[in-house]
């Protein structure tokens, strides 16, 4: 008899605990609350890419040293998103414009128009690049 207690208790013991669980757990939220979104910058993919076919979506991280440079290439069919969170970064276009980009700025490359960046300041440039990068 008094194991059929024990055993009793024990099972009303697990149902009032894993009613408390159900009870207790909050119903995800299907809204934005106290969120602020800004686009910087976008491009069109449907005029930079015929194909999405050995291609990724990437975000990196990336660091100019003082005096370093990133060589004359151009983003035809690799649109890019940069941006700049620490240090200077001078932006040259083959067409002869120049561009120079501080910390909380950014700027988007696409197209055929060459360019090359180079950082001419004293502190590294660092900066946060998202791409739809070709796989080789």
């Amino acid at each position: 008899m008094r194991v059929r207690y024990i055993v009793a208790a024990f099972c009303a013991g697990s149902a009032l605990l894993a009613a408390g669980f159900v009870l207790g757990r909050e119903t995800a939220p299907t809204d934005y609350k106290s969120v602020r979104e800004d686009v910087l910058a976008s491009i069109d993919l449907a005029k930079e890419i015929d194909s999405v076919r050995n291609r990724e979506l990437r975000l990196s991280r990336a660091l100019v040293a003082p005096g370093g440079h990133i060589g004359l290439h151009s983003h035809q069919g690799d649109p890019t998103i940069v941006y700049l969170l620490s240090g200077v970064l001078t932006n040259h276009h083959d067409d002869g414009t120049t561009e120079e980009f501080q910390a909380d700025q950014v700027f988007a490359e696409f197209g055929p128009r060459a360019h090359w960046v180079e950082n001419k300041g004293t502190a590294p440039a660092v900066f946060i690049v998202a791409n739809i990068h070709r796989r080789e």
